[in-house]
């Protein structure tokens, strides 16, 4: 009870700006037994459209993230400093990293970030590689381990070093 108190006074009635509130939720999300009341704020503020499960051991920087219904984020990292669209019913497995940010190769400063995009149904099986500019298609399977560099069509099982379509499904 006492964190939810802590929780509304912080969040709700100082006016935390909305940016700040994700990273806070997102503090208390990495601890191993979280409360009804953080999971659900934190739920709230992800998802756009419908309800999206999160699982300790997920990280995000900058909030940039936009998910459909029945999404499951198992300890993932996104590196979101372009946006990342996540469709409905995509679940991620263990140890995923989706990143849309590079560095320049001369300065190291310079950032240059493209959006990812990841269509409906998919699974990303664990410790897979999506890097910056990548759209994966609907109905998709992306295999353990896999680096996904170029974009990958729909209904289709995807593996490797660099990722490409292994099977196609039947639409």
């Amino acid at each position: 009870m006492l964190l939810k108190t802590i929780m509304k006074e912080i969040v709700f009635e100082n006016g935390l700006p909305k940016k700040d509130r994700l990273k806070l939720g997102l503090m208390f999300l990495r601890w191993p037994l979280i409360f009804p009341f953080v999971r659900n704020y934190i739920t709230r503020s992800f998802s756009k459209s419908g309800k999206a499960e999160i699982i300790p051991g997920f990280m995000c920087f900058y909030g940039n993230i936009m998910t459909g219904k029945d999404v499951v984020l198992n300890d993932t990292f996104l590196l979101d400093y372009a946006p990342i669209s996540i469709g409905e019913n995509t679940k991620f497995s263990f140890e995923n990293m989706v990143i849309t940010s590079q560095h320049d190769r001369v300065n190291f400063d310079t950032v240059r970030a493209k959006p990812i995009h990841i269509g409906k149904n998919v699974w990303v099986t664990s410790r897979c590689i999506i890097l910056p500019g990548v759209t994966i298609g609907d109905n998709t399977t992306i295999g353990a381990g896999s680096v996904v560099t170029k974009d990958i069509p729909a209904n289709c099982f995807a593996a490797g070093n660099p990722a490409k379509p292994i099977k196609y499904y039947e639409s």
